[in-house]
């Protein structure tokens, strides 16, 4: 028979070992709250690409340097306003542009669309002003319509001065803005399909060889390689830091993600977006043309109009729990006869309330929906408003006209 001896000293130390062991290891979220993404990034925003709901964000509004991610509102202005078939003619102010660059040369000619690759895959500042100067006739002039572009698209917090992102006092974004801009840019087909090319070889006149341009963005390729990345944009200086708009898409479902001044943003951006596709689905809230209500219609016979959604209602939701949503209905201050069907009356928003698991971000989210006409409506003729008048003057309740 063996005989175990106590040994108080091994007791103590073996306790102590266990008890270290057990401080060391990380608390685990609660079931059903997924893990809140850790970024160290001044600023971040996870949007999605469908709906534009926030699914995540870190100081949203915050105004900071953007760096070369200025070049989304500059490649927007010049597809909505060039031809990609403009050949455009290099300046001598757009030659001498410093930093990133794809030595264009005073009197050198390339189309819209060359520049345009070499704008969003080498982030070329060169570029950046022959292009503005080919569509505004001025730089100034170009940046004047970068802001009234962005204001269009509602990025409050943005300002430029300039179209290539190099630092300027003024020249700001935000990464809400940053998201925005890059949700509008990528329902564009030529950005969408720019800013997902690895890399891009265009003419280098003069030169025996031709220019290849690989795209800054390393969620498309090497290392830094994300599944199913298709874009945006990289941005450096050293006043901005490091500036990253990334987009991906898996099973039909489009994420956006932006970190501003991050001190590793690719993996930052990679913890944004396995985040979102993890944690987050979509549910269909209606049909398109479901009927939410009735409106009433002054000047018609009838006297009310059914109001349908004007298309189909898709919301980002969490994955865990069952989402709770509160509806609001806003009409219009006055509804008149004649309507047209499909004419808008009215929107109709779905507030997330809940769960109570429900991520840091999510609580509050809406979806709005314009609610429209179902039909015509003709106005009321004027002979049944004249008896209607007549009727009521002489008071004939066991009459009534429709």
């Amino acid at each position: 028979m063996d005989f175990v001896f106590f040994n108080p000293r091994r007791l103590a130390v073996g306790l102590s070992l266990c008890l270290l062991f057990i401080c060391a290891v990380p608390a685990l979220p609660a079931e059903g709250s997924p893990r809140e993404p850790q970024i160290e990034a001044k600023s971040a925003v996870l949007m999605d690409g469908l709906t534009g709901q926030v699914l995540w964000s870190k100081n949203p509004h915050v105004r900071l340097p953007q760096a070369s991610t200025t070049k989304i509102t500059t490649a927007i202005v010049a597809l909505e306003r060039g031809n990609l078939s403009d050949v455009v003619r290099t300046s001598r102010r757009a030659a001498q542009v410093g930093e990133a660059a794809v030595y264009l040369q005073e009197g050198e000619t390339l189309t819209l669309e060359e520049l345009l690759y070499a704008l969003l895959l080498r982030s070329a500042n060169d570029a950046a002003v022959a292009i503005a100067e080919h569509i505004g006739g001025t730089e100034e002039n170009f940046v004047a319509l970068m802001n009234q572009k962005a204001r269009e698209i509602g990025a409050r917090d943005t300002h430029y001065v300039n179209p290539h992102g190099l630092h300027a006092p003024g020249h700001y974004s935000s990464a809400y803005d940053l998201a925005l801009l890059a949700r509008y840019a990528l329902n564009i087909p030529k950005f969408r399909e720019i800013v997902a090319t690895r890399e891009k070889v265009i003419p280098w006149p003069g030169k025996p060889w031709d220019r290849l341009l690989v795209n800054t963005n390393q969620l498309l390729w090497g290392y830094n390689a994300y599944p199913g990345a298709d874009g945006v944009k990289t941005g450096y200086t050293r006043e901005a830091g490091q500036v990253l708009v990334g987009s991906a898409t898996r099973e039909g479902r489009q994420l956006i993600a932006v970190v501003m001044h991050s001190p590793n943003m690719y993996r930052e951006i990679r913890e944004l977006l396995d985040y979102g596709f993890n944690h987050f689905k979509y549910e269909v809230l209606a049909g398109e043309g479901e009927v939410i209500t009735q409106a009433p219609v002054e000047g018609s016979l009838a006297g009310t109009v059914p109001l349908v959604t004007a298309r189909p209602v898709v919301a980002a939701v969490p994955r865990e729990g069952q989402p709770v949503w509160e509806k609001e209905v806003n009409l219009l201050p006055e509804i008149k006869a004649p309507l047209r069907k499909g004419q808008k009356l009215g929107e109709l928003t779905f507030i997330l309330k809940g769960p109570k698991t429900l991520p840091e971000g999510a609580q509050g989210q809406s979806v709005t929906v314009d609610l429209v006409a179902a039909r015509d409506v003709p106005q009321r003729p004027w002979w049944v408003a004249f008896l209607q008048g007549f009727l009521s003057v002489f008071n004939f309740p066991w009459i009534r006209l429709i």
